[in-house]
């Protein structure tokens, strides 16, 4: 008998890899210096703060999305809420843990019927609510890949969440 799966569970796997991403992006929260967490890089970049702020804002989104409540909304009104909440790194980590679990629950609970729904994203894109929640959880490792690049111009070249 062969041991090759022969099935993917879509939501298992989509939410097994946003957890990952989670524990890579907390792992690089802490890694930005305290008095760089709400500095703007070279005047023109968004802080890592305001960054996160994003991520959760996305992350909740998608989750009320999943839960039915797919409400209009840009994505300035979306991140105003979580700035704030995610001004210190301590805030920022606990929320993109809340936001997380959100995501993924409703993710766990939606129906392949939901799934296939055609949604307007805060950022205008129609598509499928799998898609849009595909794109949420890769959002978190474009967002991670921003905070590595400020930690290297800040003269730190590790990859924290690396066990190797």
């Amino acid at each position: 008998m062969s041991e090759t799966s022969t099935a993917i569970d879509p939501r298992a796997t989509l939410a097994g890899w946003t957890n990952g991403l989670l524990g890579m992006y907390l792992a690089d929260i802490n890694a930005i210096p305290d008095d760089k967490w709400n500095s703007s890089m070279g005047g023109c970049s968004r802080p890592p703060s305001e960054m996160t702020a994003e991520v959760v804002s996305l992350l909740d989104w998608t989750a009320a999305a999943l839960q039915g409540d797919a409400r209009p909304a840009t994505e300035e009104e979306l991140t105003a809420t979580a700035k704030s909440d995610c001004s210190t790194k301590e805030g920022a980590a606990a929320q993109m843990r809340r936001s997380v679990a959100a995501f993924t629950d409703a993710l766990a609970n939606a129906s392949d019927e939901t799934l296939g729904k055609s949604v307007t994203a805060p950022w205008g894109l129609t598509a499928p609510l799998f898609t849009i929640a595909h794109i949420t959880s890769s959002h978190i490792w474009y967002h991670d890949g921003q905070l590595n690049y400020i930690q290297c111009l800040l003269g730190d070249g590790n990859y924290h969440w690396h066990s190797g």
